[in-house]
């Protein structure tokens, strides 16, 4: 009887630790890029339908190991933080139940790290939400991506055209500067990110065909300087 008492207790605090964790959610990508000294935002939200933090604005950012917690970001105890992030993390504000942390700049140092949030860690224990099972890896990266060239419109000399030049990176509060070769009508910049952490900056400008030849060029400026460009030839009727 006592062997079936203790089974019956087992399942049940298994079964309140599930309930438990099931009852938090943390969404992350598992993985995301990083262009050397330019920034990196990871995305990260929150929720909760039980057990409540104290503090739900108070998020920590750990390095993930076998053994202890090092600090990534920490505004409560910054000189704590851990060589390869002091001074170079913050946390990125958005709604009430966001845990975004932002790299600035991106270093070698940083390259293959896997770290993860904790939200109000002072209360929020690890048998309420397994908070280190969901991490982030990060991967660096030195080389720019070339931006992509793209045509609307009816491409007839004497006719305008859309050009459209577009980046991808993961820097959404420093985005990239795209320019033109040859001075355009009517530029505007449209910034658009998705729930992975890559964002989309596209430079949209007119363009009037004077020629069946139109040399084009878009080019690209990350903070942190690195550059890179693309160049094609426009083939218009006559």
């Amino acid at each position: 009887m006592f062997g079936f008492s203790h089974f019956l207790l087992s399942v049940y605090i298994l079964g309140y630790i599930f309930r438990s964790s099931m009852a938090w959610e943390v969404k992350m990508p598992r993985h995301i890029k990083g262009l050397l000294n330019s920034c990196l935002v990871i995305p990260c939200t929150f929720d909760y339908d039980q057990n409540p933090p104290r503090r739900p604005d108070r998020v920590v950012w750990y390095q993930n190991v076998e053994r202890g917690y090092p600090l990534v970001y920490d505004n409560w105890n910054p000189g704590q933080v851990i060589y390869a992030f002091r001074g170079k993390t913050e946390r990125i504000y958005s709604t009430s139940k966001t845990c975004s942390l932002r790299i600035y700049p991106v270093t070698w140092s940083h390259h293959r790290q896997k770290i993860y949030p904790w939200v109000d860690p002072e209360n929020i224990w690890s048998s309420t939400y397994r908070f280190f099972d969901t991490t982030v890896t990060i991967e660096v990266d030195s080389t720019p991506e070339k931006p992509l060239i793209t045509v609307s419109g009816d491409t007839k000399v004497g006719q305008s055209v859309q050009l459209h030049c577009t980046v991808h990176h993961t820097c959404p509060t420093y985005p990239p500067t795209l320019t033109f070769n040859s001075p355009l009508r009517n530029g505007r910049v449209n910034h658009d990110c998705s729930s992975s952490g890559i964002c989309k900056t596209t430079l949209t400008s007119t363009l009037d065909i004077k020629s069946d030849h139109e040399s084009v060029t878009c080019s690209v400026r990350h903070t942190g300087g690195l550059t890179a460009s693309t160049s094609g030839i426009l083939n218009a009727e006559c």
